[in-house]
């Protein structure tokens, strides 16, 4: 990056520099993350709901014979798909992985190494 931006020779450098765990009013704000059995009832759901909404949008589509009312229930199946899926909702964060604590410390153990004499 140019010498205009002063000091920061990166973008990582930059990002290293400001925390962006705390907000302009103090407080840390925290992303909720779904477990691995969420993100499988997710991706079900998301399949189940676009399967529906695909089907019922062909029918309703050929009912009408028309390729935009087809268009308009898929869309309308994406969007509630994605309502329902996307944001980390409580019922996909039932199964929290277990951590284990992070109080125990491995010392370095000293490794002795042996060299060989050569002989004349």
């Amino acid at each position: 990056i140019n010498a205009e931006y002063g000091e920061f020779q990166t973008f990582q450098h930059y990002f290293k520099r400001i925390n962006l765990s705390t907000g302009m009013l103090g407080f840390e704000f925290k992303v909720p993350e779904m477990d691995f059995e969420g993100q499988k009832m997710a991706e079900i759901l998301q399949y189940v709901i676009l399967g529906v909404f695909g089907i019922a949008g062909f029918i309703w589509g050929y009912l009408c014979e028309s390729f935009e009312q087809t268009f308009y229930v898929v869309s309308v199946g994406s969007l509630i798909a994605s309502l329902v899926v996307l944001p980390p909702w409580p019922y996909f964060r039932k199964n929290p992985l277990p951590f284990h604590s992070s109080t125990v410390t491995v010392k370095p153990s000293k490794k002795v190494v042996q060299t060989k004499k050569k002989k004349n």
